[in-house]
């Protein structure tokens, strides 16, 4: 079976909230398999909103900071399996101790040392060390394997004294430390090390990119390019954050669409905010003139749709308004050989051999430079629709929170009408959705 992974740049609390139940449901009725959350977020809100929510981490970049993985105690063990070439990071967090914890530094100094130190509950939110804070070294050289899943096993004896072993190597005992009231265990990578944490498998999982990047998502597709082999079989679907509409029904058709049509590189969904769409949605007669004029964006970049907060505010209040929310193009597929918003894109994964992308824009290359290079086409698929809710030139002038309430009432309408596996769960968000949408 050709698994279903989809990717999301996240991620914006207020704007993922309503894409989260569409989501949720999708695997709920196993359209997707998997789900993985790149933290891109820009706030440290919306990071915490997006710890909070979806899942352990299976990713962190090299300048990503520590994450929670688990606990230690005399009665538990901590275990992991981590694929990184060196400075691996844990931070022992005691329980009853606010401000003291313990860092242990494995394979550090390109791989050669490993040390532990007594830091600051606040260090935990940088990089930088005193020399001083060093209260144990060894020379450990070459433990670290980047060619496997290294195993990490941090143990604790009856008397709170703790005990590091990686590839049942012993790596340090440290009696002075009394752990005896158990403790916290987060984990990092660092300078210049990235970190894959392999034992994640759950469903919903995070993936944390370096943090301050202008234009950081190359590095999700560096990721997943790497590991090319493991992913060759999938079909890889991506949709920004702010996807309001999901057509759940017709997901299905357009991920078999995707898998029946290797000759295109990426597919397009049909999507409401969307300039190359919409001069097709009109041409079809879906969008009316009243709503405005949309011509064909030059290049399939840019245009009066992707600079006016007006105009897409009507867009999106026609498409509300709409008694169902088809919205036909011309043609059931439409081939497309310009740049396109990659607001909702499938590919597959074998393509991932040419899809290491640069740092820069990842939307031409994906749209323009690869297509062309290939001598292979992209495409928008009408029949499976999804609705964008803002680019950044319209943010100004667009009515976002009226719009968000509106889609989260038709977002509710659409998925009480369908089967759920946990009615309690979609029933609980829905009721938390309405309050928001009263208030």
């Amino acid at each position: 079976m050709t698994p279903v992974i989809l990717v999301t740049f996240a991620g914006r609390q207020k704007r993922m909230e309503i894409l989260t139940q569409y989501v949720r449901q999708a695997i709920d009725l196993g359209i997707i398999d998997e789900w993985h959350i790149w933290d891109f977020t820009r706030s440290q809100e919306d990071h915490e909103w997006v710890t909070q929510e979806f899942g352990p981490v299976r990713f962190m970049g090299s300048a990503a900071p520590y994450q929670a993985k688990g606990s230690l105690s005399p009665r538990s063990s901590f275990r992991t399996a981590a694929r990184i070439k060196s400075d691996l990071h844990l931070a022992i967090v005691p329980h009853g101790e606010p401000d003291k914890c313990y860092e242990i530094v494995v394979g550090g100094w390109n791989n050669s040392h490993s040390v532990l130190r007594k830091i600051g509950r606040a260090d935990l939110k940088s990089f930088d060390r005193p020399e001083e804070a060093i209260i144990w070294r060894r020379s450990t050289p070459a433990i670290l394997s980047p060619s496997v899943e290294n195993q990490v096993v941090l143990t604790m004896d009856g008397r709170g004294v703790p005990t590091l072993h990686v590839n049942n190597i012993l790596i340090g005992r440290w009696p002075e430390l009394d752990l005896g009231a158990g403790a916290e265990v987060m984990i990092r990578g660092g300078w210049g090390a990235d970190l894959e944490i392999c034992d994640v498998s759950a469903p919903v999982r995070r993936y944390v990119g370096n943090p301050g990047e202008k234009m950081p998502y190359w590095q999700a597709f560096d990721y997943y390019a790497t590991h090319m082999q493991q992913f060759a079989d999938t079909i890889f679907l991506k949709c920004d954050d702010d996807i309001v509409y999901m057509d759940v029904d017709k997901l299905s058709d357009f991920i078999e669409f995707r898998r029946a049509n290797p000759h295109y590189f990426v597919i397009s969904a049909n999507v409401v905010n969307n300039g190359v769409c919409a001069y097709f949605q009109q041409a079809a007669g879906s969008i009316p003139e009243s709503v405005g004029h949309f011509e064909r964006p030059p290049g399939g970049f840019g245009g009066s749709l992707w600079l006016s907060g007006e105009t897409a505010t009507r867009l999106h209040d026609f498409f509300l308004q709409k008694g169902d929310q088809d919205m036909p193009l011309p043609t059931k597929v439409v081939d497309w050989r310009e740049r396109q918003s990659i607001n909702f894109i499938a590919w597959l994964g074998k393509d991932l051999l040419k899809m290491a992308l640069p740092k820069g824009d990842d939307e031409y290359y994906l749209t323009v430079d690869l297509p062309t290079f290939l001598n292979r086409p992209t495409a928008i698929y009408s029949d499976f629709v999804v609705s964008h809710l803002s680019f950044g030139p319209q943010e100004n002038a667009l009515d976002v929170e009226r719009l968000i309430h509106g889609y989260q009432r038709l977002m509710l309408s659409k998925l009480a009408a369908e089967p759920h596996e946990d009615a309690r769960e979609l029933s609980t968000a829905a009721d938390a959705l309405r309050s928001q949408a009263v208030a």
